[in-house]
């Protein structure tokens, strides 16, 4: 009979004698004859009530059943290997405080597998490791079953409480500068460098071996507790102290206290004292205690209670009364006020991470301004240069020909105000109101001629005191904003401020610069040697400049 002609109805097939030189591997383990039909029950057949139907239940016996002779078949040891496996994981997994004596998830058994699979179909769930797949005695252990006062060695103390919990006892440890092994996990704490040593875990190699957590330090032995700059890591890096640890860990304990005032600590600063030990991975930055961004730029720090009346909306978590002014807990530069001088005022109330000031220049007054400071909240800036070209087109030519015809420059930004405190408010109000009347008239005193207004911009060093004109601003008020309220003890008006929202956003902000020279492209130096860039001239539409500026001293002569 030839191959074209060959035909089955796929029920002749054998299977068996699937190894070597004849044998049989026994395998499918489960062998059911090929139904003549699908026939079945319809739409019991469907997931109706059980996963799978009415097949649910035969078919998880076969499964079981299967993974049953998987498990113990000794011709295919694939099953007893994966059990092997599942421990062997265990051994080198991460040890918590709940891992038993050599396993470190537990103990995996496949009674587990063969109920999981068995009881899927009913929602029956159990845990993939354990003695136990079910709660209970042999079964899995949880962080809570370990540390829960009903599993204490000992009566409940504060010293067992420590002893059955891993944190708490490191801790004691470090400061009592000692080490010790937590039966029955043959765990050690604080030996040497390392936090916590144990055996298998990810440091061991399939299980043999130990796992060392370091401590980040890298630091030797603590021995006696000493002075900053004695104690030195193999790195010649210097660490603290248990107790300076301890110490600065209680340095903000009481912050709740109405009377508190904050410590802000820096690690930074002992780590580099004495000078003679330096320390090699830590930058010599600020002092953080005096140079922290809430003090350096004035932000205040609106959630420390010193001097507050919370229970008064006159006064107000953010202050109100004078006496407030000394704890820094408002924004000092939306909180200062309008001031007319001959200069900047460089008190620590207009210093920001970004200068950025308007000065109107008086009409009236030689040399005098008047000074509006913001927070620096800025939002997106369009610094445009325009060059105007004149086209003649000649009789006879196609293209064109071009002479220059002048040039313009516009300057377009926005930013956001905002009072975090009742000390803020009326103040950011009142210098909103300026400078909006900035675009309105300024009369003389002498003829009553209307006439403009003049200002400065400085924005960073990127604008610095640039004279100029104001053509547009709008506020807008997002639905965001909250807003205060107005209201006094007694539920009625309080006349310090008024029903305002905190937040504004200024845009629209459309500035055209008046130079102080005329607007020409920059005559630069070079070297006749090596043709580098030595000297600039005085067209300097960036300003590269800042309060020190005045002086020259600004990154284009220096």
């Amino acid at each position: 009979m030839g191959l074209i002609n060959l035909q089955t109805n796929l029920k002749s097939l054998r299977f068996g004698n699937d190894r070597v030189h004849g044998g049989s591997s026994k395998q499918p383990y489960i062998q059911t004859p090929i139904p003549e039909n699908s026939g079945g029950f319809g739409v019991l057949d469907t997931d109706f009530i059980l996963r799978g139907g009415s097949k649910a239940v035969t078919d998880s016996i076969k499964d079981v059943e299967r993974l049953g002779k998987y498990f113990t078949d000794v011709r295919n040891p694939s099953g007893l290997l994966f059990i092997a496996k599942q421990n062997l994981l265990s051994r080198t997994a991460v040890r918590t405080q709940a891992s038993g004596l050599l396993l470190n998830e537990g103990v995996y058994t496949p009674i587990s597998t063969l109920l999981e699979a068995g009881g899927v179909a009913f929602g029956l769930h159990v845990n993939k490791q354990g003695l136990n797949p079910f709660d209970g005695p042999g079964s899995l252990r949880t962080y809570t079953d370990v540390v829960k006062v009903g599993n204490l060695i000992q009566p409940l103390t504060f010293s067992n409480a420590i002893f059955n919990n891993r944190l708490l006892r490191l801790n004691d440890l470090i400061i009592s500068n000692s080490v010790s092994a937590l039966p029955p996990s043959g765990e050690i704490l604080n030996l040497g460098n390392n936090v916590i040593t144990y055996s298998g875990g990810p440091g061991s190699i399939l299980g043999i071996g130990k796992t060392n957590i370091r401590f980040a330090d890298q630091r030797t032995s603590w021995g006696t507790d000493k002075k900053i700059g004695s104690q030195v890591t193999q790195n010649d890096t210097l660490v603290l102290t248990p107790s300076q640890i301890v110490e600065s860990s209680e340095l903000n304990f009481n912050r709740n206290n109405s009377f508190f005032i904050p410590k802000i600590q820096d690690f930074r600063k002992k780590l580099r004292t004495p000078e003679a030990n330096k320390s090699t991975v830590i930058s010599n930055s600020p002092d953080y205690d005096t140079q922290n961004i809430e003090k350096r730029v004035n932000l205040g720090d609106p959630g420390n209670r010193a001097g507050k009346n919370l229970t008064s909306y006159v006064n107000g978590a953010g202050g109100g009364a004078a006496s407030i002014e000394g704890n820094g807990s408002y924004d000092k530069i939306t909180a200062l006020a309008l001031y007319e001088s001959d200069k900047v005022n460089k008190s620590d109330a207009t210093n920001d991470l970004v200068q950025f000031r308007i000065e109107v220049i008086s009409n009236e007054k030689k040399g005098i301004s008047t000074f509006i400071h913001f927070r620096a909240f800025l939002d997106n800036i369009s610094d445009s240069y325009d060059a105007n070209w004149n086209a003649t087109q000649y009789i006879g030519r196609g293209e064109k020909f071009y002479t220059y015809g002048g040039f313009d420059r516009k300057v377009s930004l926005g930013w956001t105000v905002a009072a975090q405190s009742k000390i803020e408010l009326i103040p950011m109000y009142k210098k909103l109101n300026y400078l909006a009347s900035t675009l309105a008239p300024d009369y003389s005193s002498v003829g009553g001629f209307m006439r403009g207004n003049l200002v400065k911009l400085t924005v960073g060093g990127y604008f610095f005191e640039q004279p100029g004109i104001i053509t547009s601003l709008s506020y807008e008020i997002k639905e965001d904003s909250p807003w205060e309220i107005g209201i006094n003890n007694i539920s009625g008006s309080d006349d310090t401020v008024k029903e305002l929202p905190h937040i504004i956003r200024v845009s629209g902000f459309n500035f055209i610069p008046i130079h102080t020279f005329a607007p020409s492209i920059q005559k630069n130096i070079f070297s006749s040697i090596s043709n580098d860039e030595i000297g600039f001239g005085p067209e300097r539409y960036i300003a590269l400049a800042s309060i020190e500026g005045k002086n020259g001293n600004n990154n284009y002569d220096s």
